[in-house]
């Protein structure tokens, strides 16, 4: 239990430091790019501003002057496209590379032609009249690359970074847990301890309670108070067994002694066993299969647990009921199934029909004699034993309990198994 409770919190430091990780990659991407663009946009503008001295007007039109020695002192421009377009928008000349032919008001980024250029235009006047325009384009291409190469690096450094992660993630879960491991196995020694200690005193109750109701009805007299102190002493007793036995399923020693097991005579012994109390209150008890299927499991757990799903359906199945037990193979598992007639369970109670001490329906439970313990004991085995539980039920239908456990044997050396055991009795 500790072990899995440590790799959860370890689980889930992991996931949400990668999550973390993708997010602050992203966005480390997203400045980067906006940085890079940021930086584009000042080389346009500082371009733009000293450019000034190699445009000239004629005729009412800019032209570029003296290019070849602008281009000669400042060769750097040559990646970067110069264009220049009249008052109506049509290019007139342009420098370097051939970019988008076409003068773009309010953007500063445009596609087209399967190319992405950063732009920047500036209105060019001459004696108080606008008689052109400057563009310059610069390619995003680079921009785009190094972005790239940004997050394709923190993409093959996330393996590293995970594991980094799921390291200390194991760590700080160990320190983590360590106060909680401490209280629960405090509060496992309690229950044990008091299991121990009050196994006895109600023992003890029980038995001097059953004496003196047999004295009592030796010499013709009936107490109804001595009924209902033994009753309640044996009720108590079971309580504490249910305890105990919990407390050794959550012992981090303790574990079941597993064997291979065939299912069939243990559901059969333990039906005979309730054929009886079934009979004596008029519901119908059945099972549907005769099949042998070997499992590796305990006995006694196994026993425990049908014995278990048997007094729920025993106690909320009304008279005239029914109750049947099957069991059948699905793939590689074994699915032992009792369904009831009976009076089902609230949807809103089914999440909480495992935890400890739960009542459905409390009155009703402690009239019946229930304690709470019985399908929290069902399902600490199931799960010792690498198994599954589900319950389906319906108010006034009935409810179907499927305890999903792995197969040890196919059904066909399973069938020869117990066909050879016949043989040899």
């Amino acid at each position: 239990m500790f072990k899995n409770f440590r790799w959860q919190i370890g689980l889930w430091f992991v996931g949400l430091s990668c999550a973390i990780y993708v997010i602050l990659s992203l966005l480390g991407a997203l400045y980067f790019y906006t940085k890079l663009s940021y930086s584009m946009d000042e080389e346009l503008r500082v371009v733009a501003s000293q450019i000034g001295h190699a445009i000239q007007v004629s005729d009412e039109k800019p032209t570029f002057r003296d290019w070849l020695r602008v281009v000669e002192t400042e060769p750097a421009r040559s990646i970067m496209s110069m264009q220049l377009f009249d008052s109506s928008g049509n290019l007139l000349e342009h420098y370097g590379p051939v970019g988008i032919p076409r003068l773009s008001f309010g953007v500063s980024e445009i596609s087209e032609r399967g190319q992405t250029m950063r732009i920047r235009h500036t209105p060019l006047h001459h004696e108080g009249h606008l008689v052109g325009y400057l563009q310059l384009q610069l390619p995003a291409t680079k921009r785009s690359e190094l972005t790239k190469e940004f997050l394709l690096t923190m993409t093959v450094l996330a393996p590293f970074v995970a594991g980094g992660f799921g390291i200390c993630g194991y760590f700080v879960s160990g320190i983590a847990s360590r106060p909680i491991e401490k209280l629960v196995r405090t509060l496992q020694l309690f229950v044990a301890d008091a299991g121990h200690e009050l196994n006895t005193p109600a023992s003890i109750m029980q038995a001097r309670a059953q004496s003196l109701e047999r004295k009592m009805q030796k010499h013709g007299m009936f107490q109804e108070d001595v009924l209902v102190i033994a009753s309640a002493a044996e009720r108590m007793g079971c309580i504490v067994r249910n305890l105990m036995f919990l407390a050794e399923l959550d012992s981090a020693h303790k574990s079941p002694s597993k064997v291979a097991l065939d299912i069939a005579p243990v559901i059969k012994s333990t039906v005979r066993e309730f054929s009886d109390r079934f009979e004596k209150k008029k519901i119908t008890l059945c099972t549907e299969s005769d099949l042998s299927y070997i499992v590796y499991a305990e006995e006694e757990s196994l026993r425990c647990v049908l014995t278990n799903l048997l007094e729920n359906s025993l106690k909320y199945t009304e008279p005239n009921g029914c109750v049947t037990v099957k069991y059948r193979a699905l793939g590689h598992d074994l699915v032992l199934s009792v369904e009831d007639n009976g009076i089902g369970i609230p949807a809103d109670s089914l999440p909480h029909i495992f935890e400890r001490f739960y009542r459905v329906d409390k009155s009703r439970s402690r009239a019946s004699g229930g304690s709470g313990l019985g399908l929290s004991i069902v399902k600490a085995i199931v799960d010792s034993l690498h198994g599954r539980i589900n319950v389906t039920s319906t108010e006034s239908v009935g409810t179907k309990v499927d305890i999903i456990l792995p197969l040890y044997k196919s059904p066909a050396v399973a069938q020869n198994l117990h066909t050879n055991s016949q043989q040899v009795h």
